[in-house]
């Protein structure tokens, strides 16, 4: 079949439509998010992430998910998390970066806006920051043992790169309370020069300056 290669190919595709119908009143919002709406997504690589967040999850429900997952992958669609709202509220300080990323940067292909008004628990969004970032570390760490060359650590610090912007994001959003505009700011405050002459220290330093 053939890719839907942008936001509003998604959205005047069958696909909202199909996904309302399917799941009918249970559902409250599907939305598109993540680094398919990133600067850099190419849908030709990558997939579209979808979400859901319903009334309630039965037996049924998964199963009529799981259907209309294999029928979207044809299309470049992937089905990623589906939630309930009594879960987002009970694991909101488990997983508040995650929260913070789709309350900010998500399309709507159906209901509402996703976590509208959201804001995380400062104290557990620290946390989660900060453990993101420590295991980033180990596997800096294990990817300066590991590089043979040149072109090998160039590779493994455009990886780093990647994995740290989650992470970033909300180092940004503590300390301004301010949801990023886009990678370009987060690189200006928490990427220079300095930090990738010494990646190791960068680490160090942006570890220190998260205030649980």
């Amino acid at each position: 079949m053939k890719k839907l290669l942008s936001i509003q190919e998604l959205k005047n595709s069958p696909w909202p439509r199909r996904i309302a119908q399917a799941l009918g009143a249970n559902l409250l919002s599907v939305f598109v998010h993540g680094d398919c709406l990133m600067e850099g997504f190419s849908p030709f690589a990558d997939s579209w992430n979808v979400s859901f967040i319903l009334k309630e999850v039965s037996d049924e429900i998964r199963a009529t998910l799981q259907s209309l997952a294999k029928e979207a992958a044809k299309e470049n669609i992937h089905f990623k998390y589906y939630f309930t709202l009594k879960e987002i509220l009970e694991e909101s300080d488990s997983f508040p970066l995650e929260f913070l990323h789709i309350a900010n940067r998500n399309e709507v292909l159906c209901g509402q806006i996703p976590l509208a008004g959201y804001k995380p628990n400062p104290k557990a969004l620290a946390l989660q920051c900060k453990r993101e970032l420590q295991g980033i570390k180990l596997h800096w760490r294990k990817a300066l043992l590991l590089a043979k060359n040149e072109k090998a650590m160039q590779a493994a610090t455009e990886q780093l790169s990647q994995a740290l912007l989650p992470a970033l994001y909300g180092i940004f959003y503590l300390q301004t309370g301010n949801y990023p505009e886009n990678k370009q700011q987060v690189a200006e405050a928490y990427l220079q020069k300095a930090f990738f002459e010494n990646i190791e220290e960068g680490l160090e330093k942006l570890l220190q300056n998260i205030n649980l």
